[in-house]
């Protein structure tokens, strides 16, 4: 009897004509949640393959190439995903065969905001806290009063350029911000004007005097180092320069955040790029540079105390899927989900950015770090 690495190599043709996109999809959840695959090959498979046969093909030669143990398992799962096509390959699984894979767990119950980011220890909290030179102060939960500010643009006067996956991303990172103790307030599908009139809004709020500190998240179609507003398209432009965010912020226009750390996170192509599943968040093939100088100078330097993250290096994509949102606000939801309880931010984002190091097709920027001491979101207190 052949081995299931070898059944799977000899039908490989024909799986790779046979599986469609939905099946593949399944089967690569399957496989990783019984780690067969990790998550690298899980988003080699899915990400780096336009096309359905592609994905197939690359499916396929992962599996069977670590054994008959992991293709077996593969097996079984395509029996219950499309047994038509194991049927008419001849494709049943060996019986008595005794896997090492573990069985795939049920499924995971959602778990509370509390449960959901893992908290700080007082240890933890008293140790750090107490740095008080290395350690940007936090102020005690019953006084502060903590705001975030998400624009989202998801819909824009050209449909052809709605941003699908786009509201997935906005439940998620709107439930870390909360669990981190913010009000958030949120706005979509503004126009550059529209973007303006919310920060400088938010800016002027009289809560950043008792915060002690702000995430600012902007999330749609992009250009080098611009943000698209609902109006823009290749005929109409409707952008707002990123630069403004930090004017609005800066210590001259926004005395409540002065000397408190502001983190900027930007989900936007600032490049072109063409994709499939996984679509561009890029509105034009050609952005072109734009950068200002300041020449005027204060006795308080003009701008400090930030750190802005982005999902792209300059000139490049920003990937989304239109299901599940960006991979990039999903990894970094993930890793400060984990370890935001002992990590400050800037090793935080370095953990992000580290996350797809196996993935060339994006590499996020930590860009404008201004902070003067580690800033800790210490879960839970």
């Amino acid at each position: 009897m052949d081995g299931a690495d070898e059944k799977l190599k000899k039908n490989r043709k024909d799986l790779v004509n046979g599986l469609s996109n939905a099946v593949i999809s399944d089967l690569v959840d399957e496989m990783q949640e019984a780690r067969v695959i990790n998550t690298s090959e899980s988003e080699e498979i899915l990400q780096a393959n336009r096309t359905t046969k592609d994905k197939a093909r690359c499916l396929v030669d992962i599996v069977w190439k670590k054994g008959p143990r992991a293709s077996e398992k593969l097996i079984q799962s395509l029996n219950k995903a499309d047994a038509m096509l194991c049927n008419n390959l001849g494709l049943s699984p060996n019986e008595n065969i005794v896997s090492s894979v573990p069985p795939t767990p049920p499924a995971a119950v959602i778990p509370t905001t509390a449960e959901w980011i893992k908290p700080c220890t007082q240890q933890q909290y008293t140790e750090l806290s107490d740095k008080t030179n290395e350690v940007y102060k936090m102020l005690p939960k019953r006084n502060r009063k903590r705001l975030a500010l998400i624009i989202n643009n998801i819909q824009f006067e050209n449909p052809g350029m709605a941003r699908s996956g786009a509201e997935v991303d906005e439940v998620q990172i709107q439930k870390l911000l909360k669990g981190f103790g913010y009000e958030v307030e949120k706005h979509n599908n503004l126009t550059a004007e529209g973007m303006e009139k919310a920060l400088v809004a938010f800016s002027n709020r009289e809560e950043h005097m008792q915060s002690d500190s702000t995430f600012v998240v902007l999330m749609s179609h992009g250009l080098r180092d611009k943000i698209c507003g609902r109006l823009h398209s290749k005929s109409k432009e409707d952008i707002f320069h990123i630069d403004q965010v930090f004017n609005i912020l800066n210590n001259k226009n926004c005395k409540g955040l002065r000397e408190k750390p502001k983190v900027v996170i930007i989900q936007a192509c600032r490049g072109s790029s063409a994709g499939q599943v996984y679509v561009s968040d890029s509105a034009d093939p050609n952005p072109q540079a734009d950068y200002e100088e300041e020449a005027i100078l204060y006795r308080l330097h003009k701008e400090s105390d930030f750190i802005c993250f982005c999902s792209s290096t300059p000139d490049c994509v920003a990937l989304r899927d239109v299901e599940k949102g960006s991979i990039f606000i999903q990894k970094l939801i993930d890793i400060l989900r984990e370890n935001a309880w002992k990590d400050h931010i800037e090793e935080l984002f370095m953990q992000v950015q580290q996350s797809f190091q196996n993935f060339p097709r994006q590499m996020p920027a930590r860009e404008r770090a201004t902070l003067m001491k580690k800033f800790y979101l210490f879960p839970g207190f």
